[in-house]
């Protein structure tokens, strides 16, 4: 019969015999059939409601699973996953497992409008389609799908049965990634996923959706994939928020800008664009700009309407950033950063990411969740910055003739990337 702890007299039985059971379950190997409910009923001497409340919560948490017709079996050791940019091929192999993959299938696809704004392509470009099973130590644990650009990864489906696909990428092609977003949702698991992985029909899977970017910003995989629940739990280290990360060093001060600062913006602006556009905007441009004209027009602007300007200064009240953000001028419902400048002096200290994680708030506060911006193609550095807040590339193009260079538009939404399709 169960024993009741003396301490937890009121503890219902069948909580008393799910806890016998999964401490006789630990001395068993992974995999091990289970005995009977008539069986267990005689060892525990309980009734067999009692029983199958039991087994039902052991199933809950996915300590036993059961086959009509064959039993019930204790569930392998769950894989415990990091949230972190690596692939599962290195995942798999730090366990001191042995991974593989199966190849599905490769195809080509054209770009549909969701997928070419992932992958930062144009409508009914090609795109490859590869699909795996991902195995450790011969059992099935994800059925994957994954989409690349076709034109810039030429015959990359050659190299993945035996390789990583984050190496190939490295070694191959010279690709090096910067980040990616991930979200993970629990779902019923389908016909084929079920049939590939060897569970059955409906049985939970987690679906991971991971959207990787490269050291520029540039979008370089999507990929979809359904796990085992049963096999895998995915886990993360999670830090309070505070101002940290994007903070200001204590000697500078953000205030709101005032026309007064016009002379002091335009210096910032204009030793920014000096520093930071040859080879990017036509040399005449960059020639061309003034200070006084500069100054006349940032101070028409800071004393503008609609706009809010917040700059960085010294403790000598000397400015040594900006940026300005407002509504989005093509959709109302959007925020939009108009501009961000460092003056070349004040880099590295992490000042542009204080000023864009300040704008970003401010704008949330006003219920403008969704914000754009506009970035020259070529300013790699920019891009990296707005990337690792969560920005990307949505597909909108421009070149302003003053400027001669190509502009792409980024867009961060709430929530999982690009969910918003306006």
């Amino acid at each position: 019969m169960v024993a009741a702890d003396s301490r937890e007299p009121r503890r219902p039985k069948y909580r008393q015999l799910r806890d016998a059971l999964a401490s006789m379950m630990d001395e068993l190997p992974p995999g091990s059939v289970m005995p009977t409910e008539r069986e267990l009923c005689e060892r525990f001497g309980v009734a067999r409601g009692t029983v199958r409340q039991a087994l039902n919560l052991l199933e809950v948490e996915q300590r036993i699973h059961r086959h009509q017709g064959k039993g019930t079996f204790a569930t392998p050791p769950k894989i415990d996953q990091t949230l972190e940019l690596v692939s599962h091929t290195e995942h798999i192999r730090a366990r001191g497992m042995a991974p593989s993959s199966k190849l599905l299938g490769v195809s080509s696809v054209p770009a549909d409008s969701r997928t070419a704004l992932l992958l930062d392509v144009r409508e009914g470009e090609e795109l490859l389609q590869i699909e795996r099973i991902r195995l450790a130590d011969g059992e099935p644990l994800a059925v994957e799908m994954l989409l690349l650009h076709a034109a810039s990864f030429p015959d990359i489906a050659d190299a993945l049965g035996t390789h990583s696909l984050y190496d190939v990428l490295r070694h191959r092609y010279g690709v090096e990634l910067s980040f990616a977003e991930e979200t993970i949702e629990v779902s019923a698991s389908g016909e084929r996923e079920a049939d590939l992985l060897g569970v059955s029909s409906g049985a939970p899977v987690l679906v991971l959706c991971r959207h990787t970017f490269d050291s520029t910003g540039h979008p370089v995989e999507y990929v979809r994939s359904h796990y085992r629940a049963d096999r895998f739990r995915f886990r993360t280290r999670l830090h309070p928020t505070t101002q940290g990360d994007h903070s200001l060093p204590p000697d500078l001060q953000l205030r709101l800008a005032t026309p007064e600062d016009a002379r002091g913006l335009a210096r910032v602006f204009i030793a920014a664009w000096h520093d930071g556009y040859p080879g990017i905007v036509r040399q005449d441009v960059l020639d061309a700009l003034d200070e006084d004209e500069t100054t006349d027009w940032l101070g028409s602007l800071t004393a503008g309407n609609g706009l809010t300007t917040w700059v960085v200064q010294s403790q000598a009240g000397t400015v040594l950033a900006f940026s300005r953000h407002g509504e989005d001028p093509a959709d109302s419902r959007r925020g939009h950063i108009y501009s961000l400048y460092v003056h070349p002096h004040a880099s590295g200290r992490g000042i542009g990411g204080a000023l864009v994680e300040h704008d970003l708030r401010l704008l949330a506060h006003r219920g403008l969740d969704t914000v754009t911006l506009w970035v020259f193609e070529e300013n790699a550095a920019a891009r990296r910055l707005y990337a690792s807040f969560g920005f990307s590339p949505d597909g909108a193009r421009r070149v302003e003739p003053e400027y001669g260079a190509q502009e792409v538009r980024l867009r961060r939404s709430p929530g999982p990337r690009h969910q918003e399709r306006r």
